[in-house]
């Protein structure tokens, strides 16, 4: 199999919001999934890597938006790695119609973890064998840290819930844009998504959300004990 990995889809109703256009969390289900299901199909997959003690822990989104697609509207998502470093790999994931029109694109970042001892670790070379590495980034994506600015509005505590929870346990990546969405401006054109994942939130634990609006952005904190994941829309 070559370097990029490719499935084709259709926008189901639980997928799209009032506009009945693609959820900006269902977006990043999708390229999860894709990056997630090139795993598998290479035979490196969540349950090989977890019967080695291993996981991949994502640390950064930055997404560019350009459509959200609509209701039954058909799309393909792809992927591809194009760095792998000591413990870090850089991928590309991206959304286009069948036509070739390219709606959604990012750059994510993933570190891969000793699960037994609960840090990072250098990836296995029969791991980095499985993998061939494509072009480059789609785009020249900006840092991973992002700054939050003094201030905002802090909102109700959130209890860590079940639904929320990954197989390893913590809050899923995609369950934090869910939440932070829910304190997006009401009606506001999102063409940039920028994730920041600090630390893990796990059962028994309360997020706190904190809120900053300005004129370019809105960087909304999702804070346990201390910041959790930060998300900054734009």
């Amino acid at each position: 199999m070559g370097a990029v990995f490719e499935y084709c889809d259709t926008i189901r109703y639980s997928r799209v919001d009032g506009e009945l256009k693609l959820s900006i969390p269902a977006l990043i289900d999708y390229f999860q999934d894709a990056a997630i299901e090139q795993s598998e199909s290479l035979g490196v997959g969540t349950k090989v890597l977890k019967a080695r003690s291993l996981a991949w822990f994502l640390i950064s989104w930055d997404v560019r938006i350009r459509r959200l697609p609509e209701l039954e509207e058909r799309i393909i998502v792809g992927t591809y790695p194009y760095q792998f470093r000591g413990m870090l790999g850089n991928r590309a994931v991206y959304m286009k119609t069948p036509e070739g029109e390219v709606l959604a694109e990012a750059d994510a970042k993933w570190a891969l973890m000793d699960m037994a001892n609960m840090r990072m670790t250098k990836i296995p070379e029969d791991i980095l064998a499985r993998y061939e590495l494509g072009d480059g980034p789609l785009f020249e994506a900006k840092g991973r840290k992002i700054a939050v600015p003094e201030g905002g509005t802090a909102h109700d505590p959130v209890p860590v819930q079940e639904y929320m929870l990954d197989n390893n346990g913590h809050v899923n990546n995609g369950q934090f844009v869910h939440l932070a969405m829910s304190y997006a401006p009401r009606d506001a054109e999102i063409t940039e998504l920028r994730v920041e994942y600090k630390k893990q939130a796990r059962p028994g634990d309360t997020i706190t959300p904190q809120v900053c609006v300005d004129e370019a952005r809105t960087v909304i904190s999702l804070n346990t004990d201390e910041p959790a994941c930060v998300v900054e829309l734009s």
